[in-house]
């Protein structure tokens, strides 16, 4: 794979897209499962709180960039495992923790929607991996369900 990307994985758009920040509605969930941690509530089956999500995902699963951005912190961090940190603009960042592995480096610049890396497999009996997901706007974090596009539900077929 061309610089030490997996095979399949294809670098950013050439042009840079414009990172105007975020609005209300304009992220997407960067993984499918279910949420079992909310802004600054508890994580299922535990007291820990976190200023983000937490979601429980299956083994593997893929993790996308959930708006546009460019990757500002890729790797291990004390706490949080392997997470990546995404600037979006107007001083929004989005930091995403729970992988095993990171597809993307320091300077990347993402679509919303494409690959940023793989989760951990969960252990035999144990528990799921999950995603951290948290969103911080000014270095504060900020409750990112408002942030997040409500999924279309409806059948098409």
């Amino acid at each position: 794979a061309a610089q030490g990307r997996p095979a399949g994985v294809r670098p950013a758009a050439l042009t840079p897209p414009r990172l105007d920040g975020l609005k209300p509605g304009g992220m997407a969930m960067p993984v499918a499962g279910r949420v079992i941690g909310r802004y600054q509530g508890p994580i299922q089956g535990s007291s820990e709180r976190r200023p983000g999500l937490t979601v429980s995902v299956r083994d593997n699963a893929q993790v996308t960039a959930p708006a546009d951005a460019r990757v500002m912190f890729a790797g291990p961090f004390k706490g949080y495992g392997r997470i990546l940190i995404l600037a979006h603009g107007e001083n929004y960042h989005t930091l995403l923790a729970g992988f095993g592995r990171i597809d993307r480096e320091v300077g990347d610049h993402v679509l919303s929607g494409e690959p940023v890396g793989v989760m951990n497999a969960g252990t035999a009996g144990g528990p799921r991996p999950s995603l951290y997901l948290e969103l911080r706007h000014e270095g504060k974090p900020i409750d990112p369900e408002r942030w997040i596009a409500k999924a279309n539900r409806k059948a098409s077929g």
